[in-house]
């Protein structure tokens, strides 16, 4: 049976995945051209992505956890907001937000064709919406049914769901190829405990190897990045 999209694993990976300095400064790389100056980021945990968006920026977190809303309040001066991307947005940011942001959030997203919807809605027309999410059904297995997880993407899927919505297509592809064997290997062994020896070494020796990716992106890879504009 599926967990609820949130669990006590999603906090467990989500807080170690906090303190991964190199992947989370690598994963934020992918975007950084295209964060403009009022940025939207929905779901932003603990705010491991958010402390490296731009400071110049207008940026709002947001999150629909009360204590993860608690803890941004405590940690960043930037404005902090409840926000269910799944479920009608707040009138006063449509057309406000130039960049809306998200890492690992969609996958948790049951309706997630209402949630492009709503980050459409939120957008200004030349604005961009910048996912980060899981890729590969072919690797979902017990750890993304333990952290809640009700898909991981194809290409095709994701892509056909942000023309649903409205959105032109920028950019689309896989990345962290060495994460698809590793992804898949924890799932095998039903491992989803927190490894905070595995993710140090990861961070410290595998991350610095994937910015070879930015030279030729991986044919397939445990994630997919998606870059769309709104015209």
């Amino acid at each position: 049976m599926k967990k609820e999209k949130w669990s006590d694993d999603s906090h467990k990976i989500l807080e170690q995945a906090t303190g991964l300095t190199n992947y989370n400064r690598w994963l934020i790389g992918h975007f950084t051209r295209y964060l403009g100056r009022a940025i939207l980021e929905i779901g932003s945990g603990q705010g491991g992505l958010s402390k490296l968006l731009p400071a110049k920026a207008i940026v709002i977190l947001s999150d629909v956890i009360p204590a993860y809303l608690e803890e941004l309040k405590q940690t960043f001066t930037d404005p902090v907001i409840k926000l269910d991307i799944e479920k009608e947005v707040p009138s006063k940011l449509l057309e406000k937000m130039d960049t809306v942001f998200s890492s690992n959030v969609f996958e948790h997203i049951k309706d997630d064709q209402k949630a492009f919807k709503n980050c459409y809605r939120l957008l200004e027309p030349g604005g961009h919406l910048l996912l980060f999410v899981p890729a590969r059904p072919e690797i979902y297995g017990q750890l993304d049914e333990e952290m809640g997880h009700y898909r991981r993407y194809t290409k095709t899927e994701l892509r056909t769901k942000a023309q649903k919505a409205g959105f032109e297509i920028n950019q689309i592809y896989y990345a962290n190829l060495p994460g698809y064997f590793l992804w898949w290997g924890r799932g095998r062994l039903g491992s989803s405990k927190s490894d905070s020896f595995f993710a140090k070494i990861f961070d410290r020796i595998i991350v610095p190897l994937l910015y070879l990716e930015n030279f030729l992106h991986p044919p397939f890879g445990q994630s997919l990045v998606l870059i769309v504009e709104k015209l």
